[in-house]
């Protein structure tokens, strides 16, 4: 009796089960998996902290005796801009808000960031023109423009002007 009794159940079972997947929508469920499986390895070094884009351009001031003061910041680079694309000339002007007892003021700022009233400048065939009022510093030439690093002249310490061409031309220029 008891062999009827458990096959009833189990049948019940069965069919309530059946019943209860129809009722929620759902066939019955299959397993399936994929005919290959890659291989991956993952690793992660983690840190507390917070994350933070290093400076674009950044400037040393030095004091009267030649040595590094605290405060230096490069707080825009603007240009004035003239001439046909191709043949462009532009009037630059690296601004700095310095400590007070600044006396020279060293920097190595990125051109690409200034704003001005440019729409398209070629950097490949740039100079920078004789008469700025820095000079090169770390072996800096015109090859790595628009990056620009150099000492302006003594106190010349709130904005540091240069001209740059886009072809250089007859005018002398600083580095070719």
């Amino acid at each position: 009796m008891r062999g009827p009794r458990l096959l009833a159940v189990a049948l019940a079972l069965l069919i309530g089960g059946t019943l209860g997947i129809v009722a929620a929508g759902h066939g019955p469920l299959e397993s399936t998996s994929a005919a290959w499986a890659d291989r991956t390895s993952v690793s992660a070094v983690v840190k507390a902290g917070t994350w933070s884009k290093p400076p674009v351009s950044t400037c040393v001031a030095y004091g009267p005796n030649g040595k590094a003061l605290t405060g230096c910041v490069v707080s825009g680079i603007t240009y004035n801009n003239w001439g046909t694309p191709g043949a462009q000339t532009r009037n630059y002007y690296i601004n700095f808000q310095t400590p007070q007892g600044t006396r020279s003021v060293s920097f190595d700022v990125d051109l690409t960031t200034a704003t001005g009233n440019a729409s398209s400048w070629s950097w490949s065939t740039a100079s920078v023109l004789s008469g700025a009022q820095f000079t090169p510093r770390d072996g800096w030439n015109c090859s790595q423009l628009p990056r620009l690093r150099g000492t302006g002249v003594d106190w010349q310490t709130t904005t540091i002007y240069f001209q740059a061409v886009e072809r250089l031309g007859s005018t002398p220029a600083m580095c070719s």
